[in-house]
């Protein structure tokens, strides 16, 4: 096994993974790139809630066994520039970690509001 050693800033962020199962689709299949999708809510006892529509999926955080770090390639130069390709320095730049997991398992209930007649 081949060990790389990275010296890290004390300022790097952690990051959670959000693992759904199944697919989200849209009406339109439009892309959801870049766009919110719901709202992750943590209720009394901890446990992960997200809203998507009309729609209420529980889970639950899992601590990863192994962390991931997140990785920026930077170069500098451009090998395509020179005839010589040793020319561009090539480093990696740890940008996150991600440590946990939010996994969501279960089928989405559907959020239902009850409604009170209104009386006059």
């Amino acid at each position: 096994m081949v060990q790389i050693l990275i010296r890290m800033d004390p300022t790097v962020e952690q990051w959670t993974i959000v693992e759904l199962q199944g697919a989200l689709e849209t009406r339109d299949e439009v892309s959801l790139e870049g766009k919110n999708i719901g709202d992750l809510h943590f209720d009394s006892m901890g446990v992960p809630q997200l809203i998507i529509g009309h729609h209420l999926l529980t889970g639950k955080v899992v601590v990863l066994d192994k962390p991931y770090a997140v990785m920026r390639k930077v170069t500098k130069g451009d090998p395509m520039e020179t005839d010589q390709r040793d020319t561009a320095e090539t480093k990696y730049d740890v940008v996150a970690l991600v440590k946990r997991k939010i996994v969501f398992k279960s089928r989405p209930k559907p959020i239902i509001i009850k409604s009170e007649p209104i009386r006059t």
